[in-house]
């Protein structure tokens, strides 16, 4: 007696599957970084040390938040461009200050969690207060440089800009108004220019909530901001509120900057 057993069916063509939806989320994390997969470099022209690696990952960010606020030509600026008037060395010691901190910190996080001493730094937001034309923007743009050369990862962009980009389908191509409040609510240094610009001692419910929600949401997490304006304490209270004027002027110092436009521009 014998027994006849059916053959195995021959297995279907063996297709690699597809890992683009995996990638694709990648991508995506790549970008809100502000990272463009696209554009990146090959494995062999990165730099062999992490450390490297990183401070290109930061000046990459950094360029591209310049870029994506309308202000790429500002990435040439420099602290030693600077004169006197412009406040160079408080810059510097502000920087130098958050860097000491963050540094700290990253060694902290490396032993176990009830041994920890996370540490805020001394100044945590810093005012660039002065007429139009002061030089505020490209001091501002001077120190975000020098916050990346010493390691931080720093972002730019306008109030205004900021808030535009929150409102429905209003974020810049490939970002959301999520990814965007994750950039700027993130990063170790945020460079916020023109603090209530052309608002008109007006403000609605979205510039007062996503106001607060990241000047909240940045000193909560002890990370520095650099904000610039040409408007008064009381000016900023009447748009934002006291309350949230208040916290902008929290663990903060001013510095004011006076003299003409620098600009230089024709009267008429």
């Amino acid at each position: 007696m014998s027994l006849t057993m059916t053959a195995p069916a021959v297995p279907g063509s063996r297709e690699p599957a597809r890992a683009s939806g995996a990638i694709s989320t990648v991508a995506e994390i790549l970008r809100r970084r502000g990272l463009d997969p696209a554009r990146a470099e090959h494995t062999e022209d990165r730099p062999d040390s992490t450390d490297e690696y990183q401070s290109e990952v930061f000046r990459q960010a950094w360029v591209n938040s310049l870029a994506l606020s309308g202000h790429g030509d500002y990435a040439r600026f420099r602290l030693s461009a600077l004169d006197d008037q412009q406040f160079p060395e408080h810059f510097r010691r502000y920087v130098e200050q958050l860097a000491k901190a963050r540094g700290h910190n990253r060694a902290q996080l490396k032993l176990p969690e009830g041994q920890r001493n996370i540490v805020r730094p001394n100044i945590q937001h810093l005012i660039a207060h002065g007429s139009v034309g002061s030089g505020k923007t490209v001091a501002a743009a001077a120190t975000g440089a020098y916050a990346v050369e010493s390691g931080l990862m720093a972002r730019f962009v306008s109030h205004s800009m900021y808030l535009s980009w929150l409102q429905p389908n209003n974020a810049p191509a490939g970002l959301t108004p999520v990814s965007v409040r994750e950039r700027y609510e993130r990063c170790d240094l945020l460079i916020l220019d023109d603090l209530c610009n052309e608002m008109d001692e007006y403000a609605t419910n979205h510039v007062r909530t996503h106001t607060s929600n990241l000047i909240t949401a940045r000193l909560n997490s002890g990370r520095a901001t650099l904000f610039t304006t040409n408007l008064s304490f009381e000016q900023i209270a009447s748009v934002l509120g006291d309350r949230l004027a208040s916290r902008v002027g929290q663990r903060a110092t001013v510095l004011r900057m006076v003299g003409d436009d620098r600009r230089k521009p024709q009267m008429w």
